[in-house]
């Protein structure tokens, strides 16, 4: 398959929130439950008015801090380290990253575990046989454990497009009819 675009990467600020909460788990030993930690926060500021309130240049910050804790004090699934963890994103202003943090976060976990997230969208559902195949194809052409998510997009026609970290492999009959219609406009223009 020909090779796309690439995707846009993890801000270069919250790779850095990324890379500590990273090494702080290895030195734990437990990357597990720094990964629910995260998707923990991720679910109370999106899913709650709290997000809102976290970047709202209404409150100071140190209001946003007092509402935090009265969120997360009330959450059985948030301890010390999480609450401390947004604590600091309050005061750095940077909640709004949590969601970039999160997904640097799982991509470092995913490289020392061996492990590579793709996507897979095609116009029609694939199977789950179909599915585990490919993956299995794909984890053997990369060398890696790949963990594979579909999607259907009716919008390619026919084909596939596989994402996988940053990299794009374009196999859509949208994209060859694309090419085929540059390729035509191109040469009329020449001749």
């Amino acid at each position: 398959m020909p090779e796309g675009p690439r995707e846009p990467r993890v801000p270069s600020q919250a790779r850095h929130y990324a890379q500590a909460i990273f090494e702080l788990a290895r030195e734990q030993g437990d990357f597990e439950s720094w990964g629910e930690r995260l998707q923990r926060l991720g679910q109370l500021l999106e899913g709650t008015d709290l997000g809102p309130a976290l970047l709202s240049p209404q409150f100071s910050a140190a209001r946003r801090e007092e509402l935090a804790l009265a969120v997360l004090s009330r959450d059985p699934g948030i301890d010390q380290l999480a609450s401390n963890l947004l604590r600091l994103l309050i005061r750095s202003r940077r909640t709004a990253m949590l969601g970039a943090i999160r997904a640097g976060y799982s991509a470092l976990v995913d490289e020392a575990e061996g492990r590579v997230q793709a996507r897979l969208a095609t116009a029609v559902a694939v199977g789950p046989e179909d599915l585990a195949r490919f993956a299995k194809e794909l984890s053997v052409r990369l060398g890696q454990e790949v963990d594979f998510q579909s999607e259907v997009d009716p919008s390619l026609l026919g084909g596939a497009v596989v994402r996988v970290g940053d990299r794009v492999f374009d196999a859509s009959l949208k994209s060859r009819l694309l090419q085929l219609r540059h390729q035509m406009l191109t040469e009329a223009q020449t001749a």
